[in-house]
């Protein structure tokens, strides 16, 4: 039950997000984290619907990678904003 919780918080961050890009922000960052909770959602369906433990394993390893190459794109970014300025 708690997998289709999170399925939904992820896309309503997703939808959020995108919506706050559109309209307002246009960053290359922000389109980066909306399409990471896109995939965080996506992940969760899927993980909640079919009978695989999808954090675990080798599937556990993809999910962590991808959260490693979001994280360190997101410090890329606020390194080279903040000397910027």
């Amino acid at each position: 039950m708690s997998g289709y919780l999170y399925t939904v918080i992820w896309f309503l961050l997703a939808g959020y997000l995108i919506y706050v890009t559109v309209t307002r922000y246009r960053k290359p960052m922000m389109f980066v984290l909306s399409g990471f909770m896109v995939f965080l959602g996506v992940w969760e369906l899927i993980n909640a619907l079919t009978p695989m433990d999808l954090k675990s394993g080798v599937y556990g390893w993809i999910y962590r990678g991808v959260a490693l190459v979001v994280l360190v794109l997101c410090l890329i970014w606020y390194f080279v904003m903040r000397n910027r300025e």
